[in-house]
């Protein structure tokens, strides 16, 4: 499958890995191409999947992707888990897959993907998200894509990138070091303490964290509502907060 390598969003990306997005325009050339590698996953709950989805496109949920035996809720899931799903969803490891939200949910599914090794340059996030799509008088579809069971699995000895997970000592470590920064990407009444997510243990925040809410990287209005801002402007929001590229960050 041919990509662009000059790929950056609509706002002057500048990114130093532009490949990771993919734009509403060249997704919809794939598809109609019916590019055979192509695999297409809506990161949403089914309610919202049914009322519209990118043709083609699988659904797949935040329950789906988290650990169904872990005390603690919202755990990442478990490799086997993730395997299964994939195959169920009739996605093997030739495949180059492209996800997208109406929100933050699909660079979670990267983030697992990627954390088990799976080729960072088969994956894509669609730029804008479902929203862009719609906003360009794409189509959409109501059904459920017809796909058979397959086989999926992980590399068997992955360059698993270690560094995209971090444990509780690694960061109560952190906050002692003045090169690391843990960072709260939540809302601000999440933040403050006036809201918690459903399955939290309790309101509130980690002491002594950075706070930058995650819809600061994205445009938030206007024609390019939903994409990313571009590089320089995500530099500066994180400058501003200390946080520069020589340091360590820990999100949560």
């Amino acid at each position: 499958m041919a990509m662009s390598r000059t790929t950056q969003a609509v706002p002057n990306g500048g990114y130093a890995h532009p490949g990771i997005l993919i734009q509403p325009e060249e997704l919809k050339i794939l598809i109609e191409k019916k590019d055979p590698l192509i695999r297409i996953i809506d990161v949403r709950e089914k309610s919202k999947y049914l009322t519209g989805h990118l043709p083609g496109a699988v659904q797949v949920w935040r329950p789906d992707i988290e650990d169904k035996n872990h005390p603690i809720p919202g755990m990442m899931a478990p490799q086997g888990q993730i395997e299964d799903l994939m195959g169920r969803l009739g996605i093997n490891q030739k495949n180059t897959i492209i996800i997208y939200s109406d929100l933050y949910d699909h660079a979670r599914l990267w983030w697992v993907l990627a954390y088990y090794g799976f080729p960072l340059n088969q994956m894509k996030l669609l730029d804008g998200g479902v929203d862009a799509w719609k906003a360009k008088g794409y189509p959409v579809e109501t059904e459920f894509p017809r796909s058979g069971k397959v086989g999926f699995f992980f590399p068997k000895n992955p360059k698993k990138v270690d560094s995209l997970l971090c444990s509780l000592p690694e960061v109560k470590e952190a906050l002692k070091d003045s090169k690391k920064i843990v960072l709260d990407v939540r809302s601000k009444k999440e933040f403050i303490g006036e809201e918690a997510k459903a399955g939290a243990v309790k309101a509130g925040r980690i002491p002594r964290v950075t706070w930058i809410e995650w819809k600061e990287t994205v445009v938030e209005e206007g024609p390019d509502k939903g994409y990313w801002k571009s590089a320089e402007e995500i530099k500066r929001i994180f400058s501003s907060k200390g946080i520069t590229p020589e340091k360590e960050i820990y999100i949560y």
